[in-house]
């Protein structure tokens, strides 16, 4: 199948003079509106989930975070790649919601029973317990709604309407928060931390649904043939959902199948302080590809200067964040889980590295996506589908053998950091020379040389100081290397987030 990137010619005229600073205003203010959403919300659910770690210990937390990871990877099949897709056509052609919101919502109810009869298989074979499997049914009603929440939100995030649901992100995390509080104050067994899941993702699901149907005007038709073009048209998204999910959760489920419940429970508390750094993700994706889309349709130029200066920005957020996983992982971990959690340092410092470079993936592949290069795309998520699961299995049978404490946990984060830096790497190269230029280059090469020269000497000379002291004075190292490097663009963020407050 060929693919014609979408992009309009450079002899197209050219735009009013302030559509580039226009679209990038409004874009940033999507995202500080969901980022200062997601920041809160993030800040509401810190407490509890850090804490349950600490309650349920190590292997009872593993068996949360199988059900987790094990339900995430089986319902990735009713993504689709609609989401994807979504934001990329709604946000130029909003009417065509109608064509086929309805048929896509009755292709994945079908879906589910055949979901659910597959786990029913697997977990048989793999002689998973009662509460595990119980556990496991009752996430995924909660995957079933978040499918259907992630369609509504980009149906809402590509017509640029995003007031209600940073306060309903707020709401539905309290009413997780006020769940998972009550199982713990009253002790109660697992299934009630996945009921929590349920019915803050009911609530979003369903409210964000209609807000959706609100704002966008579609009806309840079903049109099999548009639902099954839309579906074909969104396979090569589906692929790269696919194979994300899989080489994301897979190493989990290898983990407690080749090693056990402990090793998983000090991988979950390792992936969920890794995950911190990634809070920014959600707004990746809601914000970039209606940009993209937007600045592709008017020409080439716009569409790199945007590309680069969005690269720029990840870049400048995602690498001191990781830093401070990094050079602190031994003090997060018992800070926050205890000395029982303390295995799970190692996978913590693998997998903080790790997330700098998955942000890089996010925007070639949302770039890649807007150009309609999707099956060249999909091909390089497919290899990473392949990759990583032999790796995983590779990576965690060599440690079952070592008898190291958390060395399956490093394993699966190693696996995740070859894939990831596999992936963006085909991925940047299918962009072409020009998704960088020299300003680009020589702030990401300062910024990265800068974090590695300190965590080499918090490695050699701070390590006689203070937690506390040897922290403060690692990130404030960093700090004044880049701005006095000039590595950090400060003023120009500043100008940004000014001008997204004035009126357009």
């Amino acid at each position: 199948m060929s693919e014609q990137p979408a992009l309009k010619s450079e002899s197209k005229a050219p735009p009013s003079a302030d559509w580039r600073q226009r679209e990038i205003r409004l874009a940033f203010t999507s995202a500080l509106k969901l980022g200062s959403s997601l920041i809160f919300t993030w800040a509401i659910a810190l407490v509890p989930r850090l804490y349950i770690p600490r309650f349920l210990g190590p292997e009872r937390f593993g068996m949360l975070n199988f059900a987790d990871a094990f339900t995430s990877a089986a319902f990735v099949l009713l993504g689709l790649g609609i989401d994807t897709y979504v934001r990329k056509e709604i946000a130029v052609r909003p009417e065509h919601a109608n064509d086929f919101v309805a048929g896509v919502v009755m292709v994945r109810m079908a879906l589910t029973i055949l979901v659910y009869a597959c786990m029913a298989i697997v977990l048989h074979v793999t002689h998973r317990g009662a509460e595990v499997r119980t556990l496991v049914y009752i996430y995924g009603i909660a995957k079933f709604f978040c499918v259907g929440s992630g369609t509504s939100a980009g149906l809402l995030q590509a017509r640029g309407r995003v007031n209600e649901m940073s306060v309903l992100s707020v709401v539905t995390k309290l009413t997780w928060a006020a769940g998972i509080f009550v199982s713990i104050v009253l002790r109660l067994p697992l299934w009630a931390f996945g009921l929590a899941v349920v019915l803050s993702e009911g609530l979003n699901s369903l409210i964000l649904f209609k807000l959706a149907k609100q704002h966008l005007k579609f009806g309840w038709h079903v049109d099999i043939g548009i639902t099954l073009s839309v579906i074909v048209a969104s396979l090569p998204f589906f692929v790269a959902s696919l194979a994300t999910t899989v080489y994301d959760k897979i190493g989990t489920s290898l983990l407690a199948i080749i090693m056990n419940d402990k090793e998983v429970g000090w991988y979950g508390a390792a992936s969920a302080l890794a995950g911190m750094t990634l809070m920014l993700v959600p707004a990746v994706a809601w914000v970039l590809i209606p940009l993209f889309a937007r600045s592709a349709a008017v020409s080439e130029e716009d569409f790199y200067v945007v590309l680069r200066r969005s690269i720029e920005f990840i870049l400048a957020v995602s690498i001191p964040l990781s830093l401070m996983m990094i050079v602190g992982s031994e003090t997060w971990i018992y800070i926050l889980f205890g000395n029982k959690f303390g295995p799970a340092s190692s996978s913590l410092r693998v997998l903080a590295t790790a997330t700098v470079v998955m942000y890089l993936s996010i925007i070639a592949g949302n770039a890649l996506a807007v150009l309609n290069l999707t099956w060249r795309m999909s091909l390089v998520f497919v290899g990473g589908m392949v990759l990583n699961p032999t790796l995983n299995y590779v990576f965690i049978r060599h440690a079952a053998t070592s008898q190291i404490a958390g060395s399956g946990g490093a394993a699966c984060a190693t696996a995740t950091l070859v894939t990831e830096l596999a992936i963006a790497g085909f991925l940047l190269a299918m962009l072409g020379r020009r998704v960088v230029d020299r300003r680009l280059v020589q702030n990401a090469t300062k910024s990265i040389a800068i974090a590695a020269a300190v965590v080499a000497l918090d490695a050699i000379v701070f390590r006689r100081l203070g937690t506390t002291a040897r922290l403060v004075f690692d990130l404030g190292l960093y700090g004044l290397a880049v701005l006095a490097t000039g590595a950090l663009d400060i003023n120009g963020m500043i100008g940004m987030v000014r001008a997204s407050r004035r009126k357009t």
